[in-house]
């Protein structure tokens, strides 16, 4: 982590930008006082970037499988979900580094946040 530690209040606010993903990215991004306190403005970017992310990998597994036939259309679907698995898991522990107090930066997404400018 980076800089002086968080506040004790913002952990908890920090983890729950993760909890819908974009939308909790979002609210937590311009809610006040939130909006002013930069750990959990960083949770909220690294959650709207990662949710998009996530978003964007299941659209191009989705349309690989809808074009490829039967079987080769059932492995991807497989991987897909495999995929799918190693997201979930990330995602909790995006959630539970958040609560404690850390800044787990997912590599080059959380540059991609950041240089957003929101």
């Amino acid at each position: 982590m980076d800089g002086e530690a968080p506040k004790p209040q913002s952990r908890p606010i920090a983890a729950l930008t993760y909890l819908l993903g974009f939308v909790t990215g979002v609210i937590f991004l311009y809610l006040e006082p939130y909006d002013k306190d930069e750990f959990v403005r960083f949770h909220a970017r690294q959650s709207i970037v990662y949710s998009v992310f996530i978003f964007v990998v299941n659209i191009v597994f989705s349309v690989f499988v809808a074009v490829l036939p039967g079987p080769l259309g059932g492995i991807i679907r497989f991987i897909q979900s495999l995929i799918n698995l190693g997201f979930a898991i990330l995602w909790v522990y995006l959630m539970y580094q958040a609560y404690k107090g850390e800044k787990y930066r997912i590599p080059e997404l959380a540059d991609w946040a950041e240089s957003m400018g929101f």
